[in-house]
């Protein structure tokens, strides 16, 4: 479970991408890593997230998005 103060890193988009059939697939993520700063009272799987690199907030879904927890808060 995703906890507020966590250090986490996460896929905000893709180098490039190659078709199979009618769907893109990503290849060469590209990450991005930030804080952790609140844990939706009304679904848990949402969270907001302050990036370290662009000190631009980002909502993030446990179940769409691809992230790593570096660090517990």
């Amino acid at each position: 479970m995703i906890k507020r103060g966590s250090l986490i890193k996460w896929v905000a988009a893709h180098e490039s991408y190659v078709s199979n059939g009618d769907i893109l697939v990503g290849l060469e993520p590209i990450y991005k890593q930030g804080v952790v700063l609140k844990v939706s009272d009304k679904d848990p799987s949402y969270f907001i997230v302050i990036c370290s690199e662009d000190n631009r907030w980002h909502v993030l879904d446990t179940q769409v998005d691809d992230f790593v927890v570096l660090s517990e808060g």
